[in-house]
């Protein structure tokens, strides 16, 4: 059973970065990041849950002062965010990659691949350079993405497709008609599609991270605005959708926040976390 909001003694705050902790201009407010400093200074560990990679993660990372291992990737890699080392990774397997660029190709969408520690993408274009510009990592131009994966024998991370709302959802009633060995499809933005290994979630990757820390769930407090979010509120104790949020996970949250550009986060943390 989880425990009420008013008697909940929180240990870790979970934060998904875009659409949550920014704003729409990317910013953390000061009012968010005084909240934050209040909940670490009464013994509450403070760390990010995103899609992005370790080096795109780490300048929110180092303002909110992280002192638990990042969530990475939607939950395919638990990373140290001082040292880097890697404490989880999941990857997606190679010909369910191959299998996902080659679609994405006949439905028109732009593709990140994420293997190792870089992005690689077929050609530069005005979606990859907004792409590396909200990123802040240079992606890879490497030519034909299908041709590229099969001449590696690394499996990637994972595949993040950009695109129309509806040409994304058609991409994944492809991919799913196609095969039973299916990868994990989630919508994390109205315009992205990632495609994960199965069982990769932020969900599963929050409980891994607690059992890490030795902090039950129960006494994780979760935000986030999208579907990739969805897993990870519904197993913290205190799961916060953004007033800003995705409807269906509004629906799934215990408490819903203003949204991230009326210092949800801070407003939340003050009703039911700092006391």
């Amino acid at each position: 059973m989880k425990p009420s909001m008013r008697d909940a003694r929180y240990r870790l705050i979970v934060l998904d970065v875009d659409g949550t902790l920014v704003d729409r201009e990317r910013r953390i407010s000061p009012d968010t990041l005084r909240a934050l400093e209040m909940a670490q200074a009464s013994g509450i560990r403070v760390t990010l849950a995103t899609g992005r990679m370790l080096a795109s993660a780490s300048p929110y990372a180092r303002k909110i002062r992280a002192d638990a291992p990042l969530i990475l990737y939607n939950g395919a890699r638990i990373q140290d965010p001082g040292s880097g080392a890697i404490l989880y990774s999941a990857h997606l397997p190679r010909d369910q990659a191959i299998r996902g660029a080659r679609l994405a190709r006949q439905f028109g969408l732009h593709a990140n691949l994420y293997l190792g520690e870089g992005i690689y993408i077929e050609r530069v274009s005005e979606i990859s350079r907004e792409s590396a510009r909200k990123d802040g990592v240079e992606q890879v131009a490497v030519g034909d993405l299908v041709g590229f994966l099969e001449g590696r024998q690394d499996d990637p991370v994972k595949i993040l497709l950009i695109g129309p709302g509806e040409r994304l959802e058609a991409f994944a009633a492809a991919y799913r008609a196609g095969t039973q060995d299916l990868p994990h499809l989630v919508r994390s933005e109205p315009t992205y599609l990632e495609i994960l290994r199965q069982g990769v979630t932020k969900g599963a990757a929050l409980l891994r991270l607690c059992e890490l820390l030795g902090i039950p769930p129960s006494a994780a407090v979760a935000f986030g605005d999208n579907l990739n979010d969805l897993e990870m509120i519904q197993a913290a104790g205190l799961g916060v959708a953004m007033g800003n949020a995705n409807a269906d996970l509004k629906q799934a949250a215990r408490v819903v926040a203003p949204s991230n550009d009326e210092d949800g986060v801070a407003t939340v943390l003050r009703a039911h976390v700092l006391r």
